[in-house]
C-alpha cells in the first residue's frame, strides 16, 4: 500500500450495513408489534398476584410453597430479538475489525454506533415494559384482600 493510497474501508461499510439492518429490524419490529399473540396482560398480572397471594398466605401459616414453573416457549418474537442482537453484534465486531485494520474511522465509527443503538433500542424497550409491568403488579396487590387485617 503506498502512502498516497487511502485506506480501504471494506470492514467499516460492512459494520454501517449490518448496524443500519439491526437498527431498522429492531425499529421495524417494535411498531411492527409481536408477531405471535402474547397472552393478554390481565391474565399474566392475575396469574402473579394469586401467586404472590398464595405464597403470602403459606408463609403467615407457616407452610411450605412451592411455585409451579413452567418452561416458556420460544416464539418468533424470541428469534426474531435474537437474530437481531446477533446482527448488531456482528455490525460492533465488524467495525472493531476496520478500526484494528486502520481502515477509515468514519465508517467503523458509524457501523459501532448503529450497532450499539440497536442493542440499547431493544435493551430500553425491554426495561420500560418490566418496569411498567412492576407497576401494574403493584397496584394490582395493592386492591387485594389478603383479610388477615380484619
Amino acid at each position: 500500500m503506498d502512502d498516497n493510497t487511502p485506506p480501504s474501508s471494506t470492514f467499516g461499510i460492512l459494520a454501517v450495513a449490518l448496524g443500519f439492518l439491526a437498527f431498522a429490524a429492531v425499529v421495524g419490529h417494535f411498531f411492527a408489534g409481536p408477531f405471535d399473540p402474547p397472552p393478554p396482560v390481565e391474565v399474566s398480572i392475575a396469574e402473579k398476584a394469586a401467586d404472590i397471594r398464595n405464597a403470602t398466605v403459606a408463609a403467615l401459616k407457616g407452610e411450605d410453597y412451592e411455585a409451579k414453573s413452567q418452561l416458556r416457549q420460544r416464539t418468533l418474537d424470541d428469534y426474531l430479538t435474537y437474530s437481531i442482537m446477533g446482527l448488531a453484534a456482528i455490525a460492533i465486531l465488524m467495525a472493531v475489525i476496520g478500526f484494528v485494520r486502520h481502515e477509515r474511522l468514519r465508517p467503523s465509527i458509524a457501523g459501532a454506533a448503529l450497532g450499539g443503538l440497536a442493542i440499547t433500542f431493544q435493551v430500553a424497550v425491554t426495561l420500560f415494559f418490566a418496569l411498567l409491568f412492576c407497576l401494574l403488579l403493584g397496584a394490582v396487590l395493592d386492591k387485594l384482600d389478603f383479610g388477615f387485617l380484619d
